[in-house]
């Protein structure tokens, strides 16, 4: 099956967004989705943390902040393993290494402890990001890639679907230790996918990953840097770096506490909070594919992530002020997973468009990476102070909505660049 691109009159034939090697994206599909879900065992594990150590919800915030703060680090050791042993070798590793960790929560003696395999575990997950990211784009078609990317970012909500399912029963029956040691399944599926991706030759293809992303050979990076800052660019360099820092404050600084929220202000068990989040977080693939869709062929990148995250504010807002009912929490909460978490499936090609091509690399990492990761190291602790002054429902709306709608309005004064357009 195929049809036409209205600006270019080239057939597209879908199956070309997963590249000559299928298996190869189904490969980094499953990672994203795995390695998803065994973060987000965390978040379903927080009501029974904190009941179990007797502390406030301010200590989840800041085991949160630790892993953030932290991951960076691993993130960079990972990367330049991925450039010796291969992105390939790095995508099992990182997965079998970080499910690790991440069953070894279940084992923590303490909070101290349990920080540690938090940071070490979402830090090695972390790392898995850029490697599927980048195999991603090389296995796809150009004129698809935006396609390609959003349907991988659907591991995100998969991740949770799949987890609650795990979790929900397992909090009903034993406890948030339990929830954890799930993500030892974990390993013997990444020794599965080592074999299958052992073909896979990383370096084979470096020229076509720097004529993707935009690293030049030999290019100091330095100048590049400083290129961000050039008359012509700094204004579009400020604009991403805000945009980028208020929506990972918006995310960060609510994602993973919507479980809590559900046991402390909505009065559920962990495990029915568990399965409100996850089956809504299933029905968010709705919006991860149509935004990565209408992004592609029918209006730009930007103008859906403006619009994606200003319905995303309102539907947080029913949630929180208009939901009365487990029905119309899911509803709601469906809603608010289809836009705002669904813009995670065009943002990242959004923002890649803006810049030229030969400082691409270094424009996502300084306006894209490093703003996000600062949105999730201070705001997983702001928020739980806020909510402790002023409760769940004020706290969510005084934070996490005005930085929502903040990065709407800052994406429009980016240029509004038709998809695909930018050179590559």
């Amino acid at each position: 099956m195929s049809t036409i691109a209205a600006d270019t009159m080239v057939p597209i034939r879908w199956r070309d967004a997963f590249g000559a090697r299928p298996s190869l994206f189904v490969c980094c599909m499953i990672v994203w989705t795995l390695t998803n879900l065994d973060q987000s065992l965390f978040a379903y594990a927080i009501p029974g943390i904190l009941e179990e150590f007797h502390q406030p919800l301010s200590v989840a915030g800041i085991v949160l902040t630790v892993a953030f703060v932290f991951a960076p680090i691993v993130i960079v050791f990972a990367g330049m393993a991925a450039d010796r042993y291969g992105r390939a070798t790095m995508l099992w590793v990182l997965l079998a290494s970080s499910a690790l960790f991440v069953g070894l929560q279940g084992a923590a003696t303490g909070i101290v402890s349990l920080t540690i395999f938090r940071a070490l575990g979402f830090g090695l997950s972390g790392s898995l990001s850029p490697i599927t990211n980048a195999m991603t784009i090389e296995n796809a078609a150009p004129r698809l890639r935006g396609v390609a990317m959003g349907v991988l970012q659907c591991g995100y909500p998969i991740g949770w679907f799949i987890a609650a399912m795990i979790v929900a029963p397992m909090l009903s029956h034993y406890s948030w230790r339990a929830a954890c040691y799930a993500a030892f399944g974990v390993i013997p599926i990444a020794l599965v996918i080592a074999f299958i991706v052992r073909g896979d030759r990383p370096r084979a293809v470096a020229t076509s990953v720097k004529a993707a992303t935009g690293v030049m050979e030999g290019a100091p990076r330095s100048a590049a840097l400083r290129r961000l800052f050039a008359p012509d660019l700094r204004w579009k360099t400020a604009a991403s770096f805000s945009m980028f820092l208020t929506f990972g404050g918006a995310y960060a600084g609510s994602a993973f506490f919507f479980p809590t929220y559900f046991v402390q202000a909505r009065h559920y068990t962990p495990s029915v909070a568990a399965s409100i989040v996850g089956i809504s977080n299933a029905v968010a693939i709705i919006g991860y594919l149509s935004a990565a869709f209408v992004g592609e062929f029918l209006i730009t990148r930007r103008n859906v992530f403006s619009i994606w995250c200003f319905g995303g504010a309102v539907a947080l807002c029913g949630l929180l002020w208009a939901s009365g009912s487990m029905v119309s929490d899911v509803v709601w909460y469906s809603a608010m997973a289809i836009l705002f978490f669904g813009t995670q499936a065009v943002v990242a090609t959004f923002i890649g468009e803006v810049f030229p091509a030969d400082i691409r690399t270094t424009a996502l990492a300084f306006c894209g990476s490093a703003p996000l990761t600062l949105g999730f190291a201070i705001f997983p602790s702001v928020v739980p102070a806020v909510i402790a002054a002023v409760g769940w429902a004020w706290g969510l709306t005084l934070v996490v909505i005005p930085l929502l709608v903040a990065s709407a309005l800052i994406a429009q004064l980016l240029p509004n660049i038709k998809s695909g357009s930018a050179t590559t």
